[in-house]
């Protein structure tokens, strides 16, 4: 392994922190004591290797490693492996006795996915940095303490304890429906899913996007083959010389940084501010990519027929917020990450690190001033319009008019600035005196985007750092990735063909029909609100007859690839060369877009996506063709089974029209107040209790959901359940059980520890089991189903629950 390996690699490693303790021997005298092996072991055994990585780590970097009993190595190497032992330094100490609290987090650490049956508990004498993990144990009732507020952080763990607590994992395959629904009802695939390599997270929606891989897959490869046959400027002959580019590692690997070259020359060459806006304008020109900051065309929020200029700051590498934790960890690794690709692109170590040292320096200043996930969450934050005389005083040592102007966009006169504050630190920041860092943070910027289309040095690089920083412990396949790339660039395409070969047409017209029943339904929930006056409730009933539905694919298929020029290894191409050719036209096109009236028609996914989604600029709910198979829908499943999958999911989309950003959007998707005073001030308070419904639940230790992030998300889970159950008290004798676990089944999903760390930080979905188990504590169809009372742990009273729409 050559130093800038064994530098990365270190690098990766020191994100896993240990929580390792001295113990202070107890009287042991008698007692049948556990050593650390034997812990590791029976923990194992008795959890399973369902959900873990079951690739066996060298374990020669630990000094100890050969007092480890041999029938016992398997399952060490197995642990080091999914982080579930660290060991003590170059120790891994096997034949030690294990304490209460090392044992603790050995079982935490090997238990993704937990229930929550029991009241939050603490004990005295455990250390902060353990303190979420036996919280978790205790809270799902697989360890307590001593009922005297002790847990025994250092005696020793004896046999008896030990098989105690490996009972009652064994027994969580009984947990009560009555105390964590999602939990029991998913039990066999919690307990047996692992996360597919390259996956952070895993749940019901990737599980159907994997299967409609393999469809997509075929007609790639189907395309590739005949790769030779195709005339020259079709559609065929350039996704099929694409995928070779792609493909072709040894190729790529033979031209080394050549593709990018130029552009890193380009920036390294500049002097001043002014001459890096110069370039910066001259290399978005002619690739369609902006390493530092943007200005692009989007539509409009007041007037969503037409499009207007939206300008953006500086950008930073992570989530602005990780920069403001002060985490050494994460610090190190991002570094380490930056100063590898530039070690790649031909800088000395030395000089490498310094400039990403730099550079993250830079970056926190840039998310000082960044708006956090919670106030970007607000929709009415982001629409800011300056007059562009106004904007480019912001920049006091550069010319941003001619930025502008050389961009494209001469007759532009206002500008939507979403982040003001961090687009005023942008022109404070891009300055002579700041020349250097700013040039390294552009080719930072630059090797980060062009990373994944280089050699495989480079494409390594970035799924290492992805996996240190999300806490997998392996990446995805180079044919997955290579896939993947293809998939998204050429999505438009291969998603022509899938829905010729794979969705039939009776389920479009059978979803059809569910959203025009859910619709009416919705409609004259609306009706029947207590809360809302008869000003108010017109306006929404209109927004609802106005809404548009799109379901399977588009009536038209854009060509998106007649302009670009894709070319092999033997034409002189590149990958990078490839995809700036796309990302190019791309850019072109867009620009081009502030002469022309909004295009409603379009579609923002492709139809072989799993999702769903509502554009409120277009007063419109979408579903692809892509989420229309089981688990979420089956034309041979029941009413009440689809009703719960896909229903809810329809009725959710159609709640985002009036959730607290949708009901800010008239019938005709512009932002403009439909409401009465007083209606909007009590719906505002709902969506307050609705914050404090779910704000400051912890999904794993550390990882605490924020009701205000999360609000519309929360708000559409739980009217799209509200209005759907309405629907199953008209069938006959509805089984509500199938109803209710179809919904819980929807929402499975597991995820590393660092990806749930991220979600709730970043994401403004509540994790998938509060999904599940918040929202149907709502209902009191669920208690009546599953006998549910004060006793039981899904139990909310009815005071506390929360029905909007």
């Amino acid at each position: 392994m050559n130093k800038i390996k064994t530098r990365l690699f270190s690098i990766i490693l020191c994100l896993a922190i240990a929580f390792s303790i001295v113990p202070v021997q107890a009287d042991t005298t008698g007692q049948n004591l556990v050593t650390r092996e034997q812990a590791i072991v029976s923990i194992l055994n008795t959890v399973g290797y369902g959900t873990l990585d079951e690739t066996q780590n060298d374990l020669s970097a630990f000094s100890d490693a050969d007092s480890i009993t041999e029938e016992y190595i398997d399952e060490m190497a197995i642990a080091v492996t999914n982080g579930i032992i660290f060991g003590s330094g170059t120790t891994l100490d096997p034949q030690r006795n294990v304490t209460r609290l090392e044992f603790a987090m050995f079982l935490s650490r090997s238990i993704r996915e937990l229930p929550v049956i029991k009241d939050d508990i603490s004990f005295s004498d455990v250390p902060a940095s353990a303190a979420g993990d036996v919280r978790r144990l205790a809270r799902s009732g697989l360890f307590s303490g001593y009922g005297n507020g002790l847990f025994g952080v250092n005696d020793y763990m004896t046999k008896e304890q030990l098989d105690a607590v490996m009972g009652r994992v064994k027994d969580l395959k009984n947990v009560d429906l009555a105390d964590d629904f999602y939990y029991s009802v998913n039990y066999n695939w919690l307990s047996a899913t692992k996360l597919p390599k390259g996956y952070p997270s895993f749940g019901a929606f990737d599980e159907v996007s994997i299967n409609n891989d393999v469809k997509l897959k075929e007609i790639a490869h189907e395309i590739y083959e005949k790769r030779d046959t195709y005339e020259n400027g079709s559609v065929e002959q350039k996704l099929s010389d694409f995928y070779s580019t792609i493909l072709d590692m040894e190729n790529r690997n033979k031209q080394g940084i050549e593709p990018i070259k130029k552009y890193l020359d380009g920036f390294a060459g500049v002097k001043t501010a002014q001459e890096l806006l110069d370039y910066l304008a001259e290399f978005e020109n002619e690739t369609g990519v902006n390493p530092m900051f943007s200005f692009s065309p989007s539509v409009d929020l007041l007037d969503s027929n037409k499009y207007s200029l939206y300008g953006q700051g500086l950008i930073t590498g992570l989530p602005s917020a990780y920069y403001l934790l002060d985490n050494p960890q994460i610090q190190a690794v991002y570094e380490g990450y930056m100063a590898h690709l530039l070690m790649l692109s031909g800088v000395d170590q030395e000089t490498a690190m310094v400039e990403a040292s730099k550079v993250y320096e830079f970056e926190k200043i840039i998310a000082q001033y960044t708006m956090s996930s919670t106030e970007s969450s607000k929709i009415e934050n982001l629409y800011n319009p300056i007059k562009r005389e106004e904007l480019v005083q912001v920049f006091t040592e550069t010319d941003l008019d001619k930025f502008i102007d050389d961009l494209g966009y001469k007759n532009v006169d206002t500008i939507i600035v979403p982040d003001v504050k961090l687009m005023v630190k942008t022109g404070e920041l891009i300055t002579d005196e700041n020349v250097d860092v700013l040039k390294s943070y552009a080719n930072v910027h630059l090797l980060m985007t062009g990373s994944q289309y280089l050699t495989k040095d480079f494409q390594d690089s970035l799924y290492a750092f992805n996996a240190a920083f999300l806490g997998m412990t392996s990446t995805m396949a180079d044919e997955d990735i290579a896939f993947s790339l293809l998939s998204s660039v050429m999505s438009s395409y291969l998603g022509r063909i899938y829905i010729e070969k794979y969705f039939p047409a009776e389920a479009k017209a059978d979803v059809e029909e569910m959203v025009d029943e859910i619709i009416e339904v919705f409609k004259n929930r609306i009706e029947r609100l207590d809360w809302m006056s008869e000003t108010t409730r017109e306006a929404a009933k209109e927004k609802l007859d106005l809404l548009t539905v799109k379901v399977g694919y588009p009536d038209e298929w854009p060509d998106l690839y007649k302009e670009i020029e894709i070319n092999s290894y033997e034409e002189g191409g590149s990958l990078l060369g490839n995809i700036f050719a796309i990302t190019s036209a791309s850019a072109a096109y867009t620009k081009t877009l502030l002469d022309k009236p909004v295009d409603k028609s379009s579609w923002s996914m492709s139809p072989q996506t799993v999702n769903a989604y509502n554009n409120l600029l277009n007063n419109e709910i979408v579903f692809p063709a892509g989420i229309l198979q089981a688990p979420f829908y089956d034309v041979n499943a029941s009413r009440e089974q689809n009703l719960g999958g896909i229903g809810a999911i329809i009725a959710h989309e159609i709640t985002h029209a009036f959730d607290n950003n949708g009901s800010q959007f008239d019938g005709y998707g512009n932002m403009n107040n439909w409401w009465t005073e007083e209606d909007y001030q009590t719906f505002r308070q709902k969506c307050q209790d609705v914050i404090g419904l779910y704000d400051g639940l912890e999904i794993i230790p550390g990882a605490i959901v924020s009701g205000e992030l999360t609000v519309s998300e929360n708000v559409a889970d739980i009217g799209g359940v509200a209005c759907v159950l309405e629907i199953m008290s008209s069938i006959p004798d509805a089984n509500y059980e199938e109803f209710f676990e179809s919904n819980a089944r929807i929402w499975r999903m597991t995820a590393t520890p660092k990806t749930y760390h991220l979600l709730t930080q970043e994401d403004v979905h509540s994790p998938s089991k509060l999904r599940s188990n918040m929202v149907l504590r709502n209902f009191q169809e669920f208690y009546d189903t599953y006998d549910i009372d004060e006793d039981d742990y899904m139990y909310l009273a009815p005071e506390g629950r929360i029905i909007i729409w």
